[in-house]
């Protein structure tokens, strides 16, 4: 790589790989660029009074606040601030489009006794115009002047030297406008920076402690303050490059900070001619060892939810690149609902017995015995917010099926949490069922279900004769208190199998 490094900047320097030129709008004789540089200029210009109006408008606020002003003058100075900013952005975005309308046209310009002439479109030239053969596109506007490029995009100029170091300044009147969008920049961080560390940790077969890894972040963006450093995190792209280079430490960071400090104070400007492709096709040499289809396509065959999370996560990233963080919150986001949407219906099985002894779910075995006075079914989830409704609708839907019902055991060794909605509601199946001289009866409950219905009363509710361990216990307890009505049951009789 770092042959390639200097080959190619050696190249991009004796060939002119860059090819810069300047203009003025006078130059461009085409209607409509024309017209769309002129609109950019006066939008920026109009930009310029827009931001303006916004410090004035903050500087407002911060006066009122310090002054101790009456709410109602708070407020309405807030709104004009807001507006103010609101038309700053609409502003900004309407220019960006305009410049982004301006870079998609193609150019070749006039040459006459070697020097530059006038700007026309590609395929537009008249008649008996020599042009100095080169196609140009617009890079930027700044000041009235147009910089052209005719070549390919360099590194360019890298400031030298080192940032000062000076304390933070600590202003609390921002401490609140800034909060949420630090809180954003630090998740998406960690989880850019876990997502890298989880994949090369698979790869090294090291161990990977996430907490350390967020106690590593923070020192560092704390330490990072003091030199107005961005908020920094794991690089994708880097740690790509330095796990291909054969790095096996974290010494080989501080080798890279070294390099990196000598070349800030005295090698910036050989960096000059070096081809933003050339850097580009180093990280993806480096990353795509890391894309694991393998992995992707196993945790298909997983789960489907995983498999859709893993290439919908994929593909969002290289959609919104090189802003790699919308990708990943798309990821995340999808996750969760995904998981709402699997944990909404968990499994209920209604129970019948099986010859061994065991309750298993009649949907698999159709011709398992069951009960006309016992409804047995087994509830596979946590019982929270997004599940009640499907929990209540299947109880009643299978109590209104068999009429002479007296009691419903829920078997809930799956049950591993129950919330305040999940409590609520057994509340009121209890009430619902008790009314028409059904029992309720749980067994298989979990500690920190249990903890609930204690912290809550519903466990006096349910009575201590209606909590058993173990489904056996549960079902021999409801055919004891049944008697004579259900001593013909085959329900409550364990089957011997047949003879071979």
């Amino acid at each position: 790589m770092l042959i390639a490094v200097v080959l190619t900047t050696l190249v991009s320097w004796g060939i002119g790989f860059e090819k810069k030129a300047g203009a003025v709008g006078g130059d461009i004789t085409a209607v409509r660029p024309a017209e769309v540089l002129a609109d950019y200029e006066v939008g920026v210009a109009y930009l310029k009074e827009l931001e303006a109006i916004v410090q004035d408008r903050a500087d407002e606020v911060a006066r009122l606040e310090k002054a101790d002003a009456p709410e109602a003058d708070l407020l309405a100075a807030n709104y004009r601030e807001d507006v103010a900013r609101t038309q700053a952005k609409a502003q900004q975005d309407y220019n960006a489009g305009q410049l982004k309308e301006l870079r998609h046209y193609a150019f070749v310009r006039e040459e006459v006794d070697g020097k530059p002439g006038r700007l026309f479109l590609a395929g537009e030239v008249p008649p008996g115009v020599q042009t100095d053969g080169r196609v140009w596109y617009v890079k930027k506007v700044e000041d009235g002047k147009i910089q052209l490029t005719g070549g390919g995009e360099v590194v360019g100029s890298v400031p030298p030297g080192l940032p000062s170091l000076t304390l933070p300044s600590m202003d609390m009147s921002l401490f609140g406008a800034l909060l949420s969008t630090a809180l954003v920049i630090s998740l998406v961080g960690f989880m850019e920076a876990i997502s890298i560390a989880k994949a090369i940790a698979a790869k090294t077969k090291q161990r990977l402690d996430p907490n350390q890894e967020l106690v590593g972040q923070g020192l560092a963006n704390i330490v990072g303050s003091f030199s107005q450093a961005f908020p920094t995190s794991g690089s994708f792209s880097r740690s790509a490059v330095n796990l291909n280079a054969g790095a096996v430490t974290g010494l080989s960071s501080v080798i890279t900070a070294i390099i990196v400090l000598v070349t800030l104070l005295l090698l910036t400007p050989l960096l000059y001619h070096l081809p933003q492709a050339v850097l580009a096709a180093i990280i993806i040499m480096a990353v795509i060892g890391l894309v694991n289809f393998a992995a992707v396509k196993h945790a298909w065959q997983a789960s489907r939810h995983d498999g859709a999370a893993a290439i919908v996560t994929f593909i969002a990233t290289l959609a919104f690149a090189p802003h790699l963080d919308n990708g990943i919150m798309v990821g995340a986001g999808l996750a969760i609902v995904l998981y709402l949407l699997r944990t909404m219906t968990p499994r209920v099985a209604v129970l019948g017995r099986f010859p061994d002894g065991t309750l298993r779910d009649v949907k698999v075995h159709p011709t398992l015995p069951t009960s006309e006075h016992v409804i047995a079914m087994r509830f596979d989830g946590s019982l929270y917010f997004a599940n009640v409704s499907f929990f209540e609708d299947t109880i009643l839907e299978a109590v209104a099926s068999h009429p002479k019902t007296r009691f419903v055991l829920v078997v809930a060794d799956g049950m591993n949490q129950l919330d305040a909605s999940g409590e609520e509601v057994i509340h009121h199946l209890i009430d619902r069922l008790r009314e028409t001289g059904i029992n309720l009866v749980f067994s298989g409950l979990k500690k920190q279900v249990l903890d609930v219905m204690r912290g809550t009363g519903l466990f006096e509710m349910i009575g201590q004769d209606n909590i058993f361990a173990t489904e056996d216990l549960a079902l021999a307890a409801i055919y004891e208190r049944l008697g004579e009505d259900a001593a013909d049951d085959l329900f409550c009789v364990v089957q011997k199998p047949a003879a071979v």
